[in-house]
């Protein structure tokens, strides 16, 4: 099954990070360079300026989750690999409300990262912040005229690596965030979205929420490859071949669970353990 702490291999970049335990797999250098390929055209340099900016963010993202685990007493550490991320042992706890709790954390050192990089422009340029606001909003798929006036601005001039690295930070904690929060497991929002639906109904709750992980996975990838192809079925902007194919391999995982819950053929718990990005 995929998400799963992959093997260990003697190229694993090791190390610590307040106190937490951090390794790197390295398909998830290769993995990140593929999704940034065309930062090339710019410059090498920018491609390993994207790099760094979904290092930084997986790694924050992560260590949201762990930190939160260690206020209810785990002790999880951090891999870092090919699609994405995993806390390992950080939400294990007994009580349902602190194991959503640690599902949230994640997103949420994200937001927080993303508020501090804006709290920046904000006292460095007021121009920069609203630029950077609409940049985010455009992000989102909101229309370019979102901010009317934004042609009078007037941000202060900064090297094209810090503005490229602005950017990615933004795009990668606002809507990599968003999405993580989305109903689909083993997305944080899908380890809600199962907490919840089994307190609501603890017979079916498990079914129910890979019913809907399942729905949702599968528009997603729908949506993304038909943007590929130049439309559109969701009013949303985002999507492009590797979140087609990722939500597509989510909808299939997603599918093949609900059939295992339904049958009640047993599955572990360890397969909702691990927070993944």
């Amino acid at each position: 099954m995929l998400f799963m702490e992959p093997s260990e291999t003697p190229y694993d970049l090791r190390f610590r990070l307040l106190g937490v335990p951090v390794r790197v797999h390295p398909m998830f250098w290769l993995v990140s360079g593929l999704m940034g390929l065309s930062a090339l055209r710019m410059g090498f340099q920018f491609l390993a300026i994207w790099i760094v900016c979904v290092f930084v963010s997986i790694l924050i993202h992560e260590l949201g989750h762990v930190a939160m685990g260690q206020i209810f007493g785990e002790r999880g550490h951090i891999v870092l690999y090919g699609f994405g991320g995993l806390a390992i042992g950080s939400n294990t706890q007994r009580l349902r409300w602190q194991r959503m709790a640690v599902s949230f954390a994640g997103p949420l050192a994200g937001f927080l990262l993303l508020g501090f990089i804006y709290a920046v422009l904000w006292a460095w340029d007021r121009d920069s912040f609203h630029y950077y606001t609409w940049v985010a909003l455009l992000d989102l798929g909101f229309p370019e005229n979102i901010l009317e006036g934004l042609e009078f601005l007037q941000p202060r001039p900064m090297h094209r690596l810090i503005a490229f690295a602005i950017h990615n930070l933004i795009f990668i904690n606002l809507l990599w965030g968003l999405i993580n929060l989305l109903p689909v497991w083993p997305l944080d929002g899908g380890m809600m979205c199962r907490e919840a639906c089994e307190s609501a109904l603890p017979d079916r709750g498990l079914s129910l929420s890979l019913g809907i992980s399942l729905l949702v996975a599968s528009l997603l990838a729908a949506h993304c490859l038909l943007v590929v192809l130049g439309r559109r079925l969701l009013p949303l902007e985002f999507g492009s071949g590797y979140s087609a194919i990722l939500f597509g391999i989510l909808a299939i995982q997603s599918f093949q669970l609900l059939q295992q819950a339904q049958s009640r053929r047993p599955w572990g718990d360890d397969s909702w353990d691990e927070r993944g990005y």
